[in-house]
């Protein structure tokens, strides 16, 4: 075992050197030998589309060979009159002008008239593209076509043989060699190989040897393809290329690289025993300071004060100490803090909090939400955004600088009290008095909000992340009712999960067939006839069971799920109109949100229903609420008119209980007017319902619109209805909801009556 330093130096670089010169060589030579394959590769595909292109040239010129041979009236009508002499002649002489070194001729039914090679049943008659065929155990690449006058009289199959004279002649085009061979027989038809290496080749598909192996024995890259030829002949191309050629030029280089790294080691080995002699002192001292920061001790070093290299890296192990120290102290705080507002980040929060859960503390958790702060964001600028969250955070911190606060995330911040609320108005008086004032910036003041979510442990959580998440649940429906706090209560969460499990089921229930249309008959008032129905959309989910339309929807369109289900009510509300027994004059109406109002996608549904169903424009009455109108007017307006120019009756649903102004009905492309049950409910006895439902029913008549009164449940609001001159009722009394064929034997029924 060499024991003096210098020695071991020595050996080292020389070994270093000597290694990374291998290596390198190595991965050189590694590196350059995957690269020449994967240009071969590239150059074999692009020699196949050159063989595949020359065959299908070939092939174009033996049409153009064999429709110029057929279209010859002369051949034409020897071949009519059965002149044999003349139909050889013929082809003799057509052959020789085109170099074809096979010309056949057949009846219609496959009998050989004339031919210059045996082919037999290889020949389909009914091919006037490319064929390869192997004919005496040649290959042919043939082309057959009709002889009419004016009817079919004759098949005229003419061919040029591949041979290796072509193979070469491909060779020099593709820059690869080319062989061909035969699946069955496995003998090469055609190469331009060596004749040796083709004679190895023929041994090697004999023996049934596998051709990876093979083409690595010849030192070669290769790319097989398959032709296919008659009766069911496979033809094998095999397109390959030198390796040893393409290395060529490396293995000089390589040669070049040895020479310059003995070179390289022999200086190598004298810088070592240079270095080694002046090393070697004070390498140990170093060592030693080297291990005292390892400990984390950053005390004196006592390294020694030398003028060369070695004083200049004592220097720098003084300085690396404090750079260290000062390091160590920074990345500790950047894993624990927020860099932007310099609070806890939600890490250290965690773990803070949960030591307070250990320990039996009592307190409060509070997470408070700066509201809209990604609108105020995206308007003024991230620059903007980010002095408003500081400026919270350092409210925050002036609120109680002995409380717990951190930044959870995003505009999110919390803060701990160790104590229930007992005081609860009092110190969220006082906590919004701290927020809620404007943020200054420069000369200008932005006005800032926000929601606070409060929950108590260990009573309503005895875990951080249940804490969190109810507190997060808290603050948004402090946000959902426009409140500055919302203190938790039993069962908030529970809520907020069932709402994401009925987002999360939703998107998968018209897959699963969870989803069914029910109809509700809409009746016409004076005669009491069903002419039309409104469609329900039901879920039943085989997880949730039923959930009613009134939890499901308002969560689809805000999560945009609405598009989807629409979707699918419409290609479904399209399904019954064509299976319904109804009268040409019967509508059926479907509910439209806002969302749906204005996406494309709903466009796109109709157009691609039309196509099956020109007249679905007869037969559907598409059903807004007046609140999806008011919340953008003229793109609403815009799109109803389009829908309305396109043959849809409009309606206007629950009617009375939106904001729509005059202005905006008088706009309105609609048709129809739906009064809200709210006012038809309680009509008989409500003077005041029956004021607004006469008035209604005037106002819409004198405007053109027809009027559907909902919520219909006893015999005198129909008759009072009736006799206001009311268009259509909907309601219990005349029937609820029903499933399709319900309401198809409902219509049978009528009929019958």
């Amino acid at each position: 075992m060499i024991r003096r330093f210098r020695t071991r130096l020595v050996v080292i670089l020389l070994l270093l050197v000597s290694g990374a010169i291998a290596l390198s060589l190595t991965a050189m030579g590694f590196s350059v030998k995957q690269q020449a394959e994967r240009s071969i590769a590239q150059e074999l595909n692009v020699s196949e589309r050159v063989f595949r292109e020359l065959l299908n040239s070939r092939s174009e010129l033996l049409l153009q060979a064999a429709q110029v041979l057929t279209d010859d009236f002369g051949f034409k009508r020897a071949v009519a009159s059965g002149d044999k002499d003349t139909i050889v002649s013929v082809l003799v002489n057509h052959g020789e002008r085109i170099n074809t070194e096979l010309m056949v001729l057949r009846t219609p039914t496959g009998v050989e008239i004339a031919a210059t090679h045996p082919i037999g049943d290889e020949i389909t008659n009914d091919s006037s593209g490319q064929q390869l065929a192997i004919v005496d155990g040649e290959l042919f690449q043939l082309i057959t076509v009709p002889v009419k006058a004016p009817q079919l009289i004759a098949w005229a199959t003419l061919g040029f043989q591949i041979d290796s004279q072509l193979a070469t002649e491909l060779q020099n085009l593709a820059n690869a060699d080319i062989t061909l061979w035969n699946e069955s027989s496995k003998k090469v038809i055609a190469s331009s190989l060596e004749p040796g290496v083709q004679v190895n080749l023929q041994s090697a598909l004999k023996r049934q040897s596998d051709l990876p192996n093979w083409l690595e024995q010849q030192a070669l890259v290769g790319k097989e393809a398959l032709l296919d030829a008659s009766q069911g002949e496979q033809v094998h191309v095999l397109l390959s290329s030198s390796l040893e050629d393409a290395m060529a030029d490396f293995h000089r280089v390589q040669l070049q690289m040895l020479l310059i790294g003995g070179l390289a080691v022999l200086i190598a080995g004298a810088v070592a025993l240079l270095m080694a002699r002046s090393v070697s002192r004070p390498l140990s001292r170093l060592t030693e300071a080297a291990k005292q920061l390892q400990k984390g001790d950053y005390g004196d070093l006592n390294l020694e004060k030398r003028a060369d290299e070695f004083g200049e890296l004592a220097i720098t192990f003084e300085s690396m100490k404090g750079a260290v120290s000062e390091r160590e102290r920074r990345i500790s705080f950047q894993a624990t803090h927020d860099q932007l507002t310099r609070l806890p980040n939600r890490t250290q929060f965690a773990a803070d909090l949960e030591g307070l859960l250990k320990v039996g503390s009592v307190g409060t958790l509070l997470l408070v939400n700066i509201r809209k702060f990604r609108t105020l964001n995206d308007t003024l600028g991230q620059e903007v955004g980010d002095f408003v969250l500081k400026q919270v955070a350092q409210r925050i911190i002036d609120f109680d600088e002995q409380c717990l606060s951190a930044r959870i995330g995003g505009d999110e911040f919390a803060l701990v009290f160790e104590q229930e609320l007992s005081e609860k108005h009092k110190l969220i008086q006082k906590l919004y008095s701290f927020l809620e004032k404007p943020v200054k910036v420069g000369e200008s003041d932005y006005p800032v909000s926000f929601n606070v979510g409060a929950v108590e442990f260990p009573r309503q959580g005895k875990a951080f992340d249940t804490l969190l998440r109810r507190a997060q649940v808290s603050a948004q429906e402090a946000k959902r009712q426009h409140d500055f706090v919302f203190f938790y209560s039993e069962g908030l969460d529970e809520q907020h999960l069932r709402k994401l499990d009925i987002l999360e089921h939703l998107d998968y229930a018209a897959e699963n067939d969870e989803l069914t249309l029910l109809l509700q008959p809409k009746i016409e008032t004076q005669s009491g006839k069903t002419i039309g129905a409104e469609a329900l959309l039901r879920w039943n989910s085989e997880k949730l069971g039923f959930v009613g339309p009134d939890e499901f929807i308002p969560l689809a369109e805000q999560s945009g799920l609405i598009k989807k289900l629409t979707q699918w009510v419409f290609r479904q509300s399209a399904s019954y109109l064509r299976h319904l027994n109804a009268p040409d004059s019967f509508s059926l109406s479907i509910n439209l949100s806002a969302i749906d109002l204005l996406s494309d996608e709903i466009l796109s549904v109709i157009a691609e229903l039309e196509k099956d169903m020109p007249a679905l424009n007869r037969h559907l009455v598409l059903e807004v609420t007046e609140s999806a109108i008011v919340s953008d007017p003229d793109a609403a307006i815009e799109r109803l008119t389009w829908l309305r120019e396109k043959g849809y009756q409009v309606s206007i649903d629950d009617y009375g209980t939106g904001y729509s102004s005059l202005e905006q009905m008088r706009r309105l492309p609609v048709t129809e007017l739906k009064i809200d049950r709210a006012f038809v409910q309680y009509l008989v006895s409500s003077p005041v319902d029956q004021s607004i439902v006469r008035s209604t029913i005037q106002l819409a008549h004198e405007l053109g619109l027809s009027v559907v009164a909902e919520g219909v449940e006893d015999t005198e609001s129909w008759e009072w209805l009736k006799k206001q001159k009311c268009d259509v009722l909907q309601g219990f009394y005349f029937s609820k909801p029903i499933s399709f064929n319900d309401f198809n034997n409902r219509l049978q029924g009528e009929s019958c009556d």
